[in-house]
């Protein structure tokens, strides 16, 4: 069974203590000294609290939301009411400011009370009458209807038929059901959707009942016990085709697809119950009570809502060329939608994750050559866009979360995460992951309590590497020259670094090539410059730098006379 309400309150009143308690060490350490003397004192921006800009509470946790939905036959309109439970962390709070977008209010009751609320530029404040004291839960009633701008989309899918989909990411569930509209405040979820009886309605967690309420018309209940952000809160209805191809460890995959699509999803969804166990067994439990994939007339090529994804209906081709997209949202359901970034700048905790993880799946299941094929494809990404606009990952001057959807928290995350891999060894590095899962599983995170659990699985302090990859901009550019010594029977290995950026700290691996024979020995640039020597048993025709490609970096190497 799910999680009764109780332990849902009592872990979002942890997890909101955890955050308060870090962000008050934080300000009795720091004050409000700048970032600039922070950085001076050898501190990144990675120990800095949270700040996307958006307006936190830390005195009101979300708990649970229950959205009714009405959709027509006709028309784009809809009728919701959404019910919102609240805890609050601490009294005196006269005011609840929620999301909600261009829809129609027409009345909000708090405590079964009608109160005054007021509506105007995507914010609706409700206000409170009686007065709530620390531990107190407060259920909230809105109730509103219109028709959505964004996040809902009723509209034909690409065979003419009416559809209904969310798309939610990263803030536009505003614009259908009222809420937290950031990630920082996870909370559960159920959906009652009435609908045309012909239409089937996928949303997050279980299908708890589906009911005729008339000859036309069938409500449906959905509702999951984890808590997940609301950019992964999602409803579909359509006439779907659906199709069960099995299960894994008592967790049901399902396909909703068009029906003229059914046979084309079905080859190109084939290998998600293998991605499935591959996901359990290399990172821990599944989170969620169903994986649903499902085809949809939205924007995203595949977006990870929780326990159902939904891909573009456009990609559905029975060719499995979008079968990286899958194993991608699939991680996702991991890394994004259980640990979730509590800051939209730290979104490489997410799409860097997932893009990396998404990779492994091919390591293990097609080997070697398409994984580092997948690996060669990022760092291209990386250099390419490095050259045009270099920017570290971690860029809280982003104020566009559109931007953020970029090759540094994607293809840059991902790398980062194979070099730490590289760093510390497949034993360590995958124990790692899996205690971070652990930890954080249904809880938001920053980058620095993924750096936290890391050191602590390694036994070494890791500042330096998320210092020069997360915080800060570029890659090693590195001109490398080597002379062999027929005297001494001795290489002598010359690496400067030529980037703008100041220098990384390198550990690299030398590999020299005499016939079918290769040496390696392991060096670490620290400096700027620096010359290695090395006796060897014959002359090298050959010197690769980094020959299993773990690094970011772009190498050249040259012969010089000795």
């Amino acid at each position: 069974m799910g999680r009764t309400a109780e332990r849902v309150k009592e872990e979002h009143s942890l997890k909101k203590q955890i955050s308060k308690w870090t962000a008050a060490t934080a300000l009795l350490v720091f004050g409000h000294t700048p970032v600039a003397v922070l950085l001076v004192l050898g501190l990144t921006t990675g120990t800095a609290v949270a700040n996307d800009g958006y307006p936190r509470m830390d005195d009101v946790d979300i708990l649970h939301y229950r959205i009714q939905l009405e959709i027509g036959e006709t028309g784009r309109a809809i009728q919701g009411e959404t019910t919102i439970l609240a805890e609050m962390l601490a009294g005196g709070r006269d005011v609840l400011p929620l999301d909600l977008g261009p829809l129609t209010v027409d009345r909000v009751t708090v405590g079964g009370k009608s109160a005054p609320f007021a509506h105007s530029d995507h914010r609706l404040s409700v206000t409170f009458e009686e007065s709530y004291a620390e531990g107190d839960t407060v259920t909230v009633i809105v109730s509103y209807g219109g028709e959505p701008v964004d996040g809902l989309f009723i509209q034909p899918n690409k065979f003419g038929d009416r559809s209904v989909f969310a798309d939610n990411w990263p803030n536009r569930a505003r614009h259908w059901f009222p809420g937290v509209d950031h990630p920082y405040d996870k909370a559960t979820v159920e959906f009652i959707v009435t609908a045309p009886a012909a239409f089937d309605v996928v949303a997050n967690g279980r299908m708890l009942e589906s009911t005729a309420v008339s000859p036309e018309r069938k409500r449906t209940h959905w509702k999951t016990d984890a808590p997940i952000p609301t950019y992964c809160m999602v409803v579909g209805a359509a006439r779907f085709s659906i199709v069960r191809p099995g299960s894994w460890r008592g967790i049901p995959v399902s396909y909703y697809l068009f029906p003229g699509d059914r046979d084309a999803g079905t080859t190109d969804f084939d290998r998600s119950t293998d991605m499935l166990a591959f996901y359990t067994e290399l990172i821990g439990p599944y989170p969620y009570a169903k994986l649903a994939l499902v085809q949809s007339s939205t924007r995203f090529g595949g977006m990870e809502n929780a326990s159902a994804i939904f891909f573009s209906e456009h990609s559905i081709t029975g060719t499995r060329r979008n079968e990286a997209v899958v194993a991608h949202e699939i991680a996702h359901q991991w890394f994004g939608d259980s640990v979730t970034e509590s800051d939209w700048h730290h979104l490489w905790l997410s799409e860097g994750f997932a893009t990396y993880f998404g990779a492994l799946f091919f390591e293990e299941a097609d080997g070697d050559e398409r994984f580092h094929e997948m690996m060669a494809r990022s760092r291209s990404r990386v250099i390419d866009t490095n050259r045009r606009a270099p920017a570290p990952i971690y860029n809280p001057g982003i104020t566009n979360l559109f931007d953020l959807l970029n090759a540094y928290n994607y293809s840059k995350g991902g790398l980062v995460l194979h070099m730490l891999r590289g760093l510390m060894g497949d034993e360590a590095f995958f124990e790692g992951i899996r205690d971070f899962y652990a930890r954080f599983r249904d809880q938001t995170v920053l980058t620095r309590d993924f750096q936290s659990v890391m050191e602590t699985r390694l036994g070494e302090d890791l500042g330096w590497f998320f210092d020069q990859w997360i915080y800060r901009a570029g890659h090693p550019v590195v001109e490398v020259t080597w002379s062999w010594d027929e005297q001494r029977d001795e290489v002598s290995v010359h690496l400067r670094q030529t980037q703008t950026q100041e220098s990384f700290r390198l550990p690299v691996t030398l590999a020299f090539v005499a016939g079918d024979r290769q040496e390696r020995r392991q060096v670490e640039l620290r400096e700027r410059s620096h010359e290695f020597r090395f006796k060897l048993d014959a002359a090298p025709r050959e010197v690769l730098v980094d020959p299993d490609a773990w690094l970011l970096m772009e190498a050249r190497v040259r012969q010089v006379d000795g």
